[in-house]
């Protein structure tokens, strides 16, 4: 099996990784969760039962309007049902998975024999099965995104702004912490808030004790991303590419390109990829944590959360390019010509926003990478000597890059120049012996490379090469619309702020001024139906 390959394993690091912060926060917060639990025991007795009970879950998903967003019946779908849904379905995984290969192994016996019998993720399938669910997953992930991204912190005071930030230090001295540039003056209070909802959802958020919530809403976009993967690992649903099913695949063309927009972005101008790439010592990091504000904590949960959806997506879009033979015509066009896909895998290669070197006591130079650790995505060291093995995670845009570069369908419809060739050749020196024997695959990306290098191409602005003589040659250019988006947003005009203090104002009039993290139900049910579970010891 090549690596990288075993796409029902790969989801398990994106979808079980996340839940760690999560956990760590809620310890924060102990007078409201009286008990939690590690990763693996918690894995073990969240099972959801084929039949009665996957249905019941499945049956409580809906698409989720942004005035939703946050809402206890969102919460109860989303953060509990779900994510059940989704940890009982990565777990099938492993175990179909590790039965055919040494891959993945999975330490609880009692799974083995749960899911001997089976043969089948249903899980996976009663989606499948259900294909509106599907369709109510794209439209909530479309509609967390923007929340995220303008309803949460309003496009004036993004999170993802660079600014110099201060921290205050032991013993009255100050220093600077480039590595969370961005963040407010951390000094312990900071928690009034303007009233004014032209601040954003954040502000008032945070001064009502309201960052628990919002942690978990935000890790919803990673969990529908990771369970997206689950689902396209099978193929493209048939429902997809028909009728006006395409448009739900418009609509996840356009979302994958904006986060591999996001983790190609140089973390001079990341502020959330800098954050991984570069963190805080533990004497730094601990001083922070205690002195942070809770906007301090709403911003962190947006630059964790983006991080590691950016990353699930890269997987998902690796699945995308695997079956784009299947794709309409109009979507490939989307993905070559509009978002330039092959160079978008260009910097996730040149730059891996997977692999950081840092400093520590006594060590110069750790290498580390996102490893998958006992079912989790975790930053591990990395020997010097190991730093060319490929991780799952390192091999998707390589795999992504072969599909797109060998399919007969991209290969005719990729329009070249001068400077896209030049772009792609930028990778020839990365394709080597030591790569090529853990993906073999890679060889067809060389000679592809090999052959672009004496090809002929036009200048830049000056038209662009395509081997298809069938392939129009028109000047004029229709561009489909991304209507599925419009009407999750509800305004054409994404930016409109009358629109955007419309849902702020509604969803703190209805949802969050309520409701505090100290007395919040819902976060009761999420720790003890999640994350405790009714077997706990």
């Amino acid at each position: 099996m090549l690596l990288g390959d075993e796409g029902l394993t790969t989801g398990i690091i994106h979808s079980i990784a996340p839940r760690v912060d999560l956990l760590s926060m809620m310890n924060d917060y102990s007078d409201i969760f009286t008990a939690s639990s590690a990763i693996s025991s918690s894995e073990e007795r969240l099972i959801v039962s084929p039949g009665m009970e996957t249905q019941s879950l499945l049956d409580s998903i809906y698409a989720a309007s942004l005035e939703s967003i946050g809402s206890n019946k969102f919460m109860k779908s989303y953060c509990i049902n779900l994510e059940r849904l989704s940890i009982q379905a990565h777990l099938t995984a492993g175990v179909l998975s590790a039965s055919q290969s040494t891959i993945v192994s999975t330490s609880s016996s009692s799974l083995d024999e749960l899911f001997a019998s089976s043969s089948t993720e249903y899980i996976v399938e009663a989606f499948l099965e259900n294909t509106d669910k599907l369709e109510d997953l794209v439209k909530t992930l479309l509609a967390l995104e923007y929340w995220r991204e303008n309803v949460l912190f309003r496009k004036e005071e993004s999170t993802f702004e660079d600014a110099e930030v201060e921290f205050e230090i032991e013993g009255g001295e100050r220093g600077l912490l480039d590595q969370y540039d961005g963040l407010n003056d951390v000094d312990g209070g900071g928690e009034e808030a303007d009233d004014s909802t032209t601040k954003g959802l954040a502000s008032l958020l945070a001064a009502n004790g309201n960052s628990l919530r919002a942690a978990f809403i935000l890790h919803v976009e990673t969990t529908i991303v990771s369970m997206l993967n689950l689902v396209f690992y099978k193929g493209i649903p048939p429902t997809f590419l028909e009728g006006d099913g395409d448009q739900f695949l418009l609509s996840l063309v356009d979302y994958c390109a904006r986060q591999l927009v996001f983790l190609g972005t140089p973390e001079g101008a990341n502020i959330a990829l800098r954050r991984q790439k570069n963190p805080l010592s533990a004497t730094d990091l601990s001083t922070y944590l205690e002195t942070r504000s809770r906007l301090d904590e709403v911003q962190d949960s947006v630059y964790d959360e983006s991080y590691k959806t950016a990353v699930a997506a890269v997987s998902l879009s690796r699945y995308l390019c695997e079956n784009v033979q299947d794709l309409p015509t109009s979507i490939v066009s989307r993905m070559l010509e509009v978002h330039d896909w092959p160079l978008l895998m260009v910097p996730l290669i040149e730059e891996p926003p997977w692999t950081r070197r840092r400093q520590v006591e006594r060590k110069q130079n750790l290498w580390e990478k996102l490893l998958n650790d006992n079912n989790c995505n975790e930053w591990s060291e990395v020997l010097p000597k190991d730093l060319l093995v490929l991780t799952k995670v390192e091999a998707q845009p390589w795999i992504a890059l072969f599909h797109l570069t060998a399919c007969k369908v991209c290969h005719e419809s990729y329009g070249l120049d001068e400077f896209r060739k030049a772009q792609l050749m930028r990778l020839r020196r990365y394709i080597h012996e030591t790569l090529t024997d853990q993906l073999p695959i890679l060889q067809d990306v060389a000679r592809y490379l090999d052959e672009l290098s004496i090809l002929g191409v036009p200048a830049i602005g000056g038209g662009v090469h395509r081997p298809s003589s069938n392939a129009s040659s028109s000047g004029l250019l229709l561009q489909r619309v991304d209507s599925l988006r419009e009407s999750v947003i509800g305004h054409k005009n994404v930016n409109s702020d009358e629109h955007l203090i419309s849902i702020i104002k509604h969803q703190w009039d209805e949802i969050f001024s309520h409701v505090t993290d100290s007395n919040d139900e819902e976060l009761k049910r999420v720790a003890f139906e999640v994350y405790d579970g009714p077997g706990s010891d």
